[in-house]
């Protein structure tokens, strides 16, 4: 029989593993997981399906390897060459910590994904509009999971908002106090579109465009 001293002993011991747990994720978290690989080939017939593509689109080859560093890792991306010269680059992006959990973060260690310039604009999704490379270039991230209606953000307080918003629920939040899960994943996709020099991307292809690769994107998680 479990008497009232030792379940006071048992809820007191619960409590200081909960606190050291949770201060650990808050001082030292974990590196970020390396994000999945992107469907290239499901993103192309996507694509290829609304007339988007050129007739001979080059065989997908990654631009690049994936990363990995104690603050960001990131897929290799899925660069696919549209019609008119523009071109659509995605890359799965995850970060250690809350307050870099940002597009500008996951895209700055590539020259085509770095935004200079930057200015939010709303629609049709929160998108940041600046310049790579000289080219004019539309950003969004898009946060995987089932749960939330509007599941693209370019800040951290629009992208930690998505993830906090997945988090939820009654179990998973008493996993995540006693250590059993890392209390967030801040990961998304990141979706970058960008036209020839002089020649911006419409708000009609940008919202063409994420209306073809975001039920992809679902489907992989």
């Amino acid at each position: 029989m479990i008497t009232p001293p030792l379940l006071v002993r048992w809820y007191g011991a619960l409590a200081i593993a909960a606190s050291l747990l949770a201060t650990q994720a808050i001082l030292l978290p974990r590196w970020p997981a390396a994000p999945r690989p992107l469907p290239a080939e499901d993103l192309e017939t996507a694509l290829r399906g609304a007339r988007l593509l050129p007739e001979t689109a080059p065989a997908l080859a990654p631009a690049w390897p994936a990363k990995r560093s104690y603050e960001v890792a990131t897929s290799a991306p899925v660069v696919l060459p549209l019609r008119d010269g523009f071109e659509l680059t995605l890359m799965g992006g995850a970060v250690r910590q809350r307050f870099n959990f940002q597009t500008s973060v996951i895209g700055r260690g590539q020259a085509s994904l770095n935004l200079s310039q930057r200015r939010l604009i709303g629609t049709p999704v929160p998108t940041a509009r600046g310049l790579t490379q000289d080219r004019p270039t539309l950003q969004t991230c898009l946060v995987p999971g089932p749960g939330p209606e509007k599941p693209f953000g370019v800040t951290r307080e629009q992208l930690t908002t998505i993830t906090d918003r997945l988090a939820v629920g009654r179990d998973s939040a008493i996993e995540k106090v006693i250590g059993l899960q890392p209390h967030r994943v801040y990961a998304c996709t990141l979706i970058s579109l960008r036209g020839p020099k002089g020649k911006p991307p419409s708000e009609r292809l940008w919202q063409q465009v994420l209306a073809l690769v975001e039920p992809v994107l679902r489907t992989r998680t």
